[in-house]
């Protein structure tokens, strides 16, 4: 394993964190050991939500997050998305939020930010969402 850090690796602890989503933690690690490549279906809801977003756009906003604000808490990328996985609740509020925002504001006469904004998906409570696997580097030993 290399001394750089690498965006696109996941900490033995991180790959603990987000197995525990799974009904069955241990045989996801497990999985994971025997095939670092191999990606996991995860339910939403109890021990995180997650905001998916064109990648372009994804990439457009974490780094205005870093930037500009707090940052963000994990974050994956996978076919074409980017992840952000977020407080659990936070799918049945960002709407709302965004609502207050404007950012889903679509009126014709306005050309403003808005038409930038892609549609946002909130995936909480009674959703899953593939979550790309750790790399090989740090696949949990």
């Amino acid at each position: 394993m290399s001394s750089a850090w690498n965006a696109s690796d996941v900490t033995p602890d991180g790959a603990a964190w987000l197995a525990s989503a799974g009904t069955y933690p241990r045989s996801t690690l497990a999985l994971w050991e025997e095939r670092p490549d191999a990606p996991v279906v995860l339910p939403c809801g109890a021990v995180f939500d997650v905001v998916s977003a064109p990648s372009t756009f994804g990439r457009r906003m974490l780094d205005r997050l870093w930037d500009d604000g707090p940052g963000s808490g994990p974050v994956a990328e996978f076919r074409g998305r980017i992840l952000l996985f977020a407080a659990p609740g936070t799918a049945q509020r960002l709407p709302a939020l965004l609502e207050w925002e404007e950012w889903g504001a679509r009126d014709s006469r306005d050309t403003s930010r808005t038409d930038a904004v892609p549609p946002l998906l909130c995936h909480g409570t009674g959703d899953a969402v593939t979550v790309p696997a750790p790399s090989e580097s740090t696949a949990p030993t």
